[in-house]
């Protein structure tokens, strides 16, 4: 008689816990679901922060990145200049420089490069990983600037041109904008 009211203890056990799992199911499924949801956005984000926690081409500080930058440019390594400009940058970057190399303005844009640097101005920023030069840059006469196949208007005056540099997670520093 034992045996027939264990085996009917462990039925009733066993149903419980059919039911049980059959009333939670929803919120099994939903935490499995959220934590596989989860595993998935992380593998994702690593994916995306790996080449910004891999990246080494660069200087330890702005000014070391940019005298690497010309010294590439000097040598018409396009390809290794671009890599000195932030990653979302790099590709429109090298389509540039490529252009400039193949109509021979490398060196007049070296030339420029090398001028605003002699006179960069120093602008604090509040993050403490960007950092800001400015220069200014007088036209004497209205002119047409050929960029990217866009023929863009420039009237004489004086502009403000900014050169920033954003420090990467692996200490160099990177162009951000040229």
């Amino acid at each position: 008689m034992t045996k027939r009211w264990t085996g009917v203890v462990v039925l009733i056990i066993l149903a419980g816990l059919v039911t049980w799992g059959l009333l939670n199911l929803p919120t099994i499924i939903n935490a499995v679901q959220g934590k596989l949801t989860a595993w998935q956005y992380q593998r994702q984000l690593d994916a995306l922060e790996k080449p910004y926690k891999t990246d080494k081409i660069g200087g330890q500080t702005p000014e070391e990145t940019f005298d690497l930058f010309i010294s590439a440019l000097k040598k018409e390594d396009v390809d290794l200049a671009s890599k000195y400009f932030v990653i979302k940058k790099q590709d429109d970057w090298k389509k540039t420089l490529e252009e400039y190399r193949n109509k021979a303005l490398l060196s007049d844009f070296i030339v420029e490069l090398e001028k605003d640097k002699s006179e960069w101005n120093k602008r604090e920023t509040k993050d403490p990983k960007i950092i800001e030069f400015d220069t200014y840059t007088t036209i004497k006469n209205d002119a047409v600037a050929d960029f990217n196949g866009q023929k863009i208007p420039i009237e004489a005056g004086k502009y403000l041109n900014t050169t920033r540099f954003e420090k990467y997670p692996t200490g160099v520093w990177k162009i951000n904008l040229l």
